[in-house]
Order: structure tokens, then sequence, then C-alpha cells
């Protein structure tokens, strides 16, 4: 009995030898992991290097972009905030999209691209390639683009049906130079030929595309310019025309009539 007694100590001795071992190395692997990460951490360790950009520069520069992430591209560059980064870069107005990295061992990569000014919106504000309103400035703006107008927020649809507008007046001729969506949902389509078109929201494509169909047969060669078409109607539209030339000579106050062609779709 005292032998077993005598192994059977040894095997619990052993046992609790191992148990303190894996303790003593478990503390010592969290005191390491501690200190690690906390010289890791520190501000003044991997500190970012250089920061580099890539994009085309046409009304951003690289002293804007430059100063737009100075605060928050440098520091630890393993810790750095790459969502703070491209917050800061996208802050400029003219930067539509930015994209940080970063790019071994110390250096910070920001890939941008510009705004792509695609429409005027609502006169002071810009239609961007992401369908967004945005605020610009400078010296070379186009000016060879659509004007816009609608309601807070509908730029993006009121470009779309600009777009789609055209596309069905292109075969007679026609382009819009200016689009407006009312607060009652009507479309106004001023034309560069000079006259305007109205729409509601019942079928405009259609109503659209019967008047294309009917302008170069019945009003491309009118002798009086027209100044105003109705196409809400269900089966045709109402043309309003400006008036004689030698009757406005004659008269301040000229009547303008108003005709009704029906051109069945």
């Amino acid at each position: 009995m005292a032998r077993a007694d005598t192994v059977r100590g040894g095997a619990n001795s052993a046992g609790l030898f191992r148990t303190a071992v894996g303790v003593l190395v478990a503390l010592l692997a969290i005191i390491f992991l501690v200190f690690a990460t906390e010289w890791l951490s520190r501000p003044d360790r991997f500190p970012v290097r250089a920061v580099q950009f890539e994009g085309e520069f046409k009304h951003v520069t690289q002293a804007e972009l430059v100063a737009a992430v100075a605060d928050t591209a440098q520091g630890n560059f393993l810790l750095l905030d790459l969502d703070a980064v491209k917050a800061r870069a996208e802050s400029l107005p003219w930067v539509y999209q930015a994209e940080v990295r970063r790019r071994w061992p110390s250096d910070l990569l920001i890939r941008f691209a510009e705004q792509q000014l695609l429409a005027r919106w609502n006169e002071s504000d810009w239609v961007n390639q992401g369908g967004q309103a945005v605020r610009v400035g400078g010296n070379d703006l186009p000016s060879a683009v659509p004007l816009l107008e609608g309601p807070a927020g509908t730029q993006a649809i009121v470009y779309e049906r600009f777009q789609d507008f055209n596309r069905l007046l292109a075969d007679a001729g026609l382009q819009i130079r200016k689009l407006t969506l009312t607060p009652r949902r009507t479309w106004e389509l001023e034309l560069t030929d000079g006259f305007t078109l109205v729409l509601d929201r019942v079928q405009p494509d259609k109503k659209l595309e019967r008047f294309a169909r009917a302008y170069p047969r019945m009003f491309a060669r009118a002798g009086a310019p027209i100044r105003h078409v109705d196409l809400r109607y269900t089966n045709g539209f109402s043309v309003a025309w400006h008036p004689p030339r030698a009757a406005a000579r004659n008269s301040t106050k000229t009547a303008v009539p108003v005709g009704t062609a029906n051109e069945e779709g």
C-alpha cells in the first residue's frame, strides 16, 4: 500500500507541476501581449512616412488634398483610421470619391476621382456622375450642359428623364435646353427651338413620342412659331402660337390663338 500511495502522490505532484507551468506560461504570454500591444500602439511607433496620391488633378490640387487629410493621415501606420482619412479627402467640394489604402511598410495611398458635372441643378448646384447634387466653384465650369430644376432630392430622377425625353425628341430634330419638374409633378421641357412642352405623370413617354412623330409634318414648316404645346391630353395636344410679326408691331396686346391638333397614337 505504501508504494501505491507513493506512485499516486508522485503523479499528483507531476500534474500540479504541469498545471503550474501552464498557468505561468499563460500569464507570461498575457503580459507579453499587453506590453507588445502597448509598444505597438504608441504614436511614435511605425509612423506614416509619406502620403501618395493617384488621380487626375484638374480642379483639386495636391496641396489641398494634403491639407485636408493632414490631421488624420499621421501617427501610427498600423492603427491609422482609413475611414477618417477617406472622409476628410471627400470633404473637398471637387473630390467625388476617394479610396485609402496602406502601402507597406509605411506609406499611405489615396486614390481619388474628381466631380464630373453633368447638368446644372436649380441654378446654384450641379448634378454629378453619381446623381448627387453638389456645389463647386471655379472659373472653368462647363457651360454646354442641360439646365435642370425640381424639388430637393429629385436631381437624379430629373437627369434620367432628361436623357429619356431627349432620345424621344431626337428623331424630330428637337433638343431640350431646360427640364423642370414642378412641385405638382408635371414636366416642363424648354427646347432649343424656343418653345415649351408640358407633360404630366400619365404616360409621358408615349405622349412625347406621339408629338415627335407629328412635329415634322405638322409644325416644322408652320408660318407662325410655336410658343407652347400642352401634351397632357389623352388623344392629342393643344398648341399656342406666337403672334405674327406684323400684328406684334401694330399692337402690344395681341391675343394668342390656341389651336388643337389631334394625332392618333
